[in-house]
């Protein structure tokens, strides 16, 4: 048997239904166990990783898009041409 407390061993169930639960356990106690019905035991544990600067998702300049588009002649549509396309792509037209 393990020296975790209680509430930090859990079964695969738990880690499918409430896995913040789980999660919430590893942060408070540092790891915990997740035990399967053919009596594997498994550990989950919590390590700092670095993250890496290029991991960040960067988004593309939309502002600089738009301007692109008006400079080339684009006219978006009015509000009522709006309204209409929402009513089409709801199947109400």
């Amino acid at each position: 048997m393990s020296d975790r407390p209680a509430n930090a061993v859990f079964s695969l169930r738990d880690l499918n239904r409430q896995p913040a639960k789980v999660l919430a356990a590893v942060r408070k106690f540092g790891s915990a166990e997740i035990r399967t019905r053919s009596g594997e035991v498994f550990t989950v544990s919590a390590r700092p990783r670095q993250v890496d600067g290029g991991a960040v998702k960067r988004f593309p300049d939309f502002s600089a898009r738009w301007k692109k588009l008006r400079e080339l002649g684009h006219v978006p549509p009015s509000l009522a041409e709006n309204e209409h396309i929402d009513r089409i792509v709801a199947g109400e037209e």
